[in-house]
């Protein structure tokens, strides 16, 4: 028995520690604090040998042996561990100085200790970004290989209840004028933290409609955390733009889900889930404009108006940004220029009167495939594409199955949205709009939404037919 709830349960509980610690960071712009992951990666590889889901059927020696295969077959693996040595090249070349040259009268970084190799500027940096990229790698491979259906619903569901409680703590703490959470819920920092308190609403909904699906007695706790406590954090926290798109998205899943629950609940079970869904919202939009007409949802999106004027100042600022990451990129195109490269060499790579608008956040390049490239280079870039591919692989391919043939549940005659997954169709939505918003911003420098959406992208195939009817 004892053995049956670790090789269930534990190896996920560990992950989720990998997923959460993060968290404790999401007020911060550039990445720091993460290297006690390296720590819960070398709990979670050892426990993913030694104590691996098993299959029925199977013993304990079995499903050890099929981890082993299954990692040595996966080009994931081998995909992130060429990611991750990349990253510790650069950390071990790192150290870089900022030094003046008075024939040029020029500032400019002296060169990496091995000039032909992949280079960081700052080791602290690296480092962690090294812990993070690894931790991604080990929760990928870990979700791929080694845990159930069963185990990876229990997870996912666990990471949206936090989030959710963490979500209701931060704003307890704007509204109390606590630092640096009223800044950032008026919109001061560029934290991104809205952006995943909005990816795990768009979560939280998907995993309450299959939960409520498969059983009708689903814990209230996921409905108020993953679904409130995340709306919250998304209406104080996310951007002016990413408010409404998420809220537009939330509404439309809501929809969605009383579609797809129609045939499998009775209508008293439907009345009770739009009665409670209607007060929530209805709270929600009470408080923010009756009990607190001064909150910072009102005055974050307050400041957008004129629209033309916010749009237009946002494109200068990204623009700016965005030919800087370029010009430092082609400086050394192969491997870029280290962890947290953009920081230090952007004011190298502006002109004086473009200064004031980097000056503020210069960590981030506002497009995270342009920063990728100038900091990992064509090399570093590539891997991250190809490891993207690599966990798109097994959820296009397992689409494509339910695609063509119809199963024998009660979903069968329904057409393809509807037979899906709530957990894929969410996932597949909330994964999306995290890569939208990075074209024009840079959600993915925020850790805790990085491992969230490696998490998810990892997990999302195992709700979907493994071979054909």
């Amino acid at each position: 028995m004892v053995q049956r709830l670790l090789t269930k349960y534990g190896l996920i509980v560990h992950v989720a520690c990998i997923c959460l610690y993060p968290v404790g960071v999401l007020s911060q712009s550039r990445v720091s604090g993460l290297v006690p992951l390296f720590w819960f990666v070398f709990v979670v590889a050892e426990w993913m040998l030694l104590l691996p889901s098993v299959k029925r059927g199977e013993t304990l020696a079995d499903a050890r042996r099929r981890v082993l295969h299954a990692m040595a077959w996966d080009p994931f693996s081998y995909i992130g561990i060429a990611l991750v040595v990349l990253v510790a090249v650069q950390c071990l070349n790192s150290g870089l100085e900022l030094v003046y040259l008075p024939d040029a009268d020029v500032w400019q970084l002296s060169d990496p200790p091995v000039a032909w190799a992949p280079f960081a500027v700052e080791r602290c940096a690296a480092v962690t970004q090294l812990a993070l990229f690894t931790a991604c790698v080990t929760v990928g491979i870990t979700l791929r290989v080694a845990v159930g259906k069963a185990a990876k619903r229990a997870l996912l569901q666990l990471l949206a209840r936090a989030s959710g409680a963490v979500a209701v703590v931060g704003v307890a703490l704007a509204l109390q004028g606590r630092e640096p959470y009223a800044t950032l819920a008026a919109g001061g920092g560029l934290t991104f933290a809205g952006t995943f308190f909005g990816f795990w609403l768009l979560l939280g909904i998907g995993l309450f409609i299959e939960a409520r699906a498969r059983d009708p007695r689903t814990p209230r706790l996921l409905f108020l955390l993953a679904g409130g406590g995340n709306l919250l954090g998304m209406l104080f926290f996310a951007s002016p733009l990413m408010v409404v798109v998420f809220s537009a998205c939330a509404v439309m899943l809501l929809l969605y889900g009383a579609i797809y629950l129609a045939p499998l609940v009775s209508k008293s079970v439907q009345l009770k889930l739009f009665v409670g869904t209607l007060f929530c919202v209805g709270c929600v939009a009470v408080s923010l404009v009756y009990l607190f007409p001064q909150n910072p949802v009102s005055a974050k999106l307050g400041s957008v108006w004129p629209v033309d004027a916010y749009w237009d100042a946002l494109s200068a600022r990204n623009s700016v940004r965005a030919e800087a990451a370029v010009t430092v990129w082609q400086q050394h195109p192969w491997t870029g220029v280290g962890a947290d490269g953009f920081y230090h060499y952007v004011a190298l790579a502006v002109k004086q009167e473009q200064w004031g608008l980097v000056e503020q956040d210069r960590a981030l390049a506002l497009s995270d495939g342009t920063q990728f490239l100038c900091e990992y280079g064509v090399f570093g870039a590539g891997l991250l594409l190809a490891a993207v591919i690599a966990l798109l692989i097994p959820l296009c391919y397992r689409a494509r199955l339910l695609w063509q043939h119809k199963g024998h549940d009660a979903t069968s005659d329904r057409t393809f949205l509807f037979r899906l997954s709530p957990v894929v169709t969410t996932g597949v939505l909330a994964v999306v709009l995290c890569c939208l918003e990075s074209f024009m911003a840079s959600p993915f420098r925020m850790p805790a939404l990085l491992l969230s959406w490696t998490c998810v992208l990892a997990a999302m195939p195992a709700f979907l037919p493994e071979r054909g009817a």
